[in-house]
């Protein structure tokens, strides 16, 4: 139980750190990428992308660890699922790090653009567009993996009643609201760039809540018993 106890506070803090660093690594790098004139403006803050996207970079240990550490107590009560769930957390982790080294590509192209000459300008623009909407398309993939590893997540929390039943009910309804803005964005019926801002602020403050609870409360004991002797 002891063992279980620290598990809960282990995967509390690093839902904490994971959503902390995303939001702050975002919020400092996503406003220069996002400028109409993001060729000029992205070297030109080139130590403020940096900042940003090292910020989030810590984000990838947290999407692997979290679902590892669960695995022992949720393949109680469905292994299947529970392997999925660490299956699509390590695919999560794959994109965002292909995510962070499209990032930086256009921070290096940016510095090529500063250099080029008036001939060369409309081919760096064009690439760099196509990059842009590369990794627009790339996060989008990106959030569609992470929604279906948090349905496996939540599903699994729901039948196995290790925490309180309105947070996993919650969890589900968020991540189903933002796959299906995610493929709103697929169909191009709302703006690739804005499926987070949409749809992202319910799970957002979901795992919030859910760290909170694990740090404080921990897992349902007698959950987790019934688990075992299944």
């Amino acid at each position: 139980m002891k063992s279980n106890r620290k598990t809960g506070i282990i995967v509390g803090v690093l839902f904490i750190i994971a959503l902390a660093l995303d939001l702050i690594g975002r919020g400092i790098y996503e406003p220069v990428l996002n400028a109409p004139d993001f060729f000029v403006s992205a070297y030109a803050n080139k130590m403020q992308l940096i900042i940003g996207i090292l910020l989030e970079f810590l984000c990838a240990p947290a999407i692997v660890i979290i679902p590892i550490l669960l695995f022992p107590i949720l393949k109680k009560h469905n292994e299947s699922i529970a392997l999925g769930y660490i299956g699509f957390r390590l695919l999560e982790g794959v994109l965002f790090f292909f995510i962070v080294i499209g990032t930086l590509t256009q921070l290096s192209l940016s510095q090529q653009y500063m250099n080029a000459g008036a001939s060369d300008v409309p081919y760096f623009q064009s690439l760099g567009n196509s990059i842009h909407a590369g990794l627009e398309w790339t996060t989008l993939i990106y959030i569609i993996v992470f929604t279906l590893g948090a349905l496996m997540f939540y599903y699994l929390l729901y039948i196995s009643k290790l925490l309180p039943r309105f947070i996993s009910a919650w969890g589900f309804i968020a991540a189903t609201l933002l796959l299906s803005g995610s493929l709103l964005g697929m169909f191009g019926l709302i703006p690739l760039s804005k499926t987070m801002l949409y749809f992202g602020p319910p799970i957002a403050l979901n795992e919030i809540v859910l760290a909170v609870w694990l740090i404080i409360k921990g897992f349902n004991s007698s959950a987790i018993a019934s688990g075992s002797a299944e």
